[in-house]
């Protein structure tokens, strides 16, 4: 940037000239010291004007490696930002920046716009999916009216094979439907208490049937007996989008384990991916469909790739057991006493 390059010049000139200044300061007054001219090229002068150098050079490499490291602190700002956005943000915030600099401000402004497109791009798709899955319904109506219609004159074989895919079909598109409503504010969650183990264990039941004809492993671990709010067929999608990714996309064992701490229960599945050239998984629709749902239900969710294995973790805020004291109980008693 061109305003910290300037005042890094400045401030190596002026520590260079505070560096020659005490090395001829010292000099001149070795030299006013001494009666003996000769002196003046001895070798302890020599000593002197290399500590003197030395002290200089001391003396600029500080404010420069300070500079050096703030200038780096703010790219690093700006790569942490980006980051954050690509794997774990559905709101796409704008990236703001404490370094007032000129050109890196304008530097951020660009991303800004770029983050503004990605934005109405993904609006749009999600727009478009809205309108191509509300269009599939009334095909898939009259396919299925058709076939309830020819079901004495069809195979008993082809028919069940043709009604389970219509149904397959059928249900994809509900689900697409309701993804946009639900992306849309058009419905809101409605959550019930629930026990999380519980909830989990009902959802991903299926799966390990899945992952032993793929001869994998499907590990749980759900010893935290908590409960929480939860909307049903939103935290039902949320697991379904998060173990499919772990079964299309990725390798071995899946890992599902449950760890609580500060008011919250971490919801962790951990498998490990496939050996490629590139740095994605998959489309990224599932993931994308994954943030939609979590921001609609107030729940946080990241995912980021450690080694060769892919985290993605889902925060629930707990709820008190029942009978114990908390704030809103506390505050009510003391109202009424």
């Amino acid at each position: 940037m061109t305003s910290t390059k300037l005042a890094v010049s400045l401030i190596c000139l002026a520590s260079a000239g505070i560096g020659t200044g005490i090395a001829l300061g010292v000099t001149w007054l070795y030299a006013s010291q001494s009666s003996d001219h000769g002196a003046q090229v001895s070798p302890e002068l020599l000593r002197i004007w290399i500590t003197s150098l030395a002290v200089a050079a001391a003396v600029m490499v500080l404010p420069v490696w300070i500079f050096w490291r703030r200038v780096n602190h703010s790219v690093q700002q700006l790569t942490n930002a980006l980051a954050e956005r690509r794997v774990s943000s559905a709101e796409f915030p704008v990236v703001v920046s404490l370094n007032r600099d000129p050109e890196y401000q304008k530097l951020v402004a660009e991303v800004n716009c770029l983050i503004g497109v990605l934005k109405e791009s993904q609006t749009r798709l999600d727009q478009y999916a809205a309108k191509v899955a509300h269009e599939l319904r009334g095909p898939l109506t009259l396919l299925q009216l058709q076939l309830d219609c020819e079901t004495k004159q069809l195979d008993p074989q082809f028919l069940d094979v043709m009604t389970a895919q219509i149904r397959r079909l059928t249900e994809y598109v509900d689900t697409a439907l309701y993804l946009a409503k639900v992306a849309d504010n058009k419905i809101r969650p409605f959550k019930t208490r629930q026990k999380i183990a519980g909830s989990v264990q009902e959802i991903v039941a299926p799966y390990k049937l899945q992952a032993a004809a793929q001869q994998r492993q499907l590990s749980i671990d759900l010893s935290i007996e908590s409960e929480a709010e939860l909307d049903q067929k939103i935290f039902g999608l949320i697991l379904h989008n998060l173990l499919t990714n772990a079964m299309t996309h990725g390798l071995g064992e899946i890992r599902l384990r449950s760890r609580a701490g500060n008011g919250a229960v971490a919801l962790v599945i951990l498998n490990r991916v496939r050996a490629t050239g590139h740095t994605e998984i998959g489309t990224g629709i599932g993931l994308r469909t994954v943030e939609s749902l979590t921001q609609a239900h107030n729940l946080k969710f990241r995912t980021r790739r450690v080694f060769n294995c892919y985290v993605a973790t889902l925060r629930i805020p707990m709820l008190a057991p029942d009978g114990a004291l908390t704030p809103q109980k506390i505050k009510a008693d003391r109202l009424v006493q």
